[in-house]
């Protein structure tokens, strides 16, 4: 993963001469239609691009987003091809029949760190939406009974003493 530092402090906590903190965007409603999977795609390449979409962080994204939106779930899936070959053979013969690592699992992981740097630029982990300023907002759930009220631990002596 990625490092960009350390998470910024709570703006409460701050002291001294700093710029003041931007406000978080909030999340805009959807403007970008749901693009279609790929047809090449794996099944579960295509239900986690059905999944992104319906998610809050879906709402965030503009039509610019769409190459990299792309990219990213083109390396999942190049992700998961790789491993499935990787999971029958971990070593493989080399050209001069030397035993040597399958070299898919060096293209699995160069994909990973490819797609860890994605993630982290189009705010796909909760630090990286809090690094770009971006707050989904969770709708308030209401109470749809009044709260179970439990006997006080006293209860018992005001019956005896009533």
């Amino acid at each position: 993963m990625a490092r960009y530092g350390p998470l910024p402090k709570d703006p409460a906590t701050l002291h001294g001469h700093r710029a003041k903190p931007r406000a978080p965007r909030e999340a805009a409603p959807a403007h970008v239609r749901t693009p279609k999977a790929h047809a090449d795609w794996l099944p579960e390449t295509r239900a986690a691009w059905r999944a992104f979409w319906v998610s809050e962080i879906a709402s965030v994204a503009a039509t610019v987003d769409l190459p990299g939106i792309h990219r990213l779930f083109g390396y999942y899936d190049e992700h998961a091809r790789s491993m499935q070959i990787v999971r029958t053979a971990l070593v493989v013969r080399g050209s001069t029949g030397q035993i040597r690592a399958n070299p898919l699992a060096d293209l699995a992981l160069k994909l990973e760190a490819s797609i860890a740097r994605l993630e982290d630029s189009l705010g796909l982990s909760p630090a990286a939406r809090q690094r770009m300023g971006i707050r989904l907002v969770q709708p308030v759930r209401q109470p749809t009974v009044a709260p179970e009220t439990r006997a006080s631990r006293y209860a018992h002596l005001r019956e005896v003493a009533g």
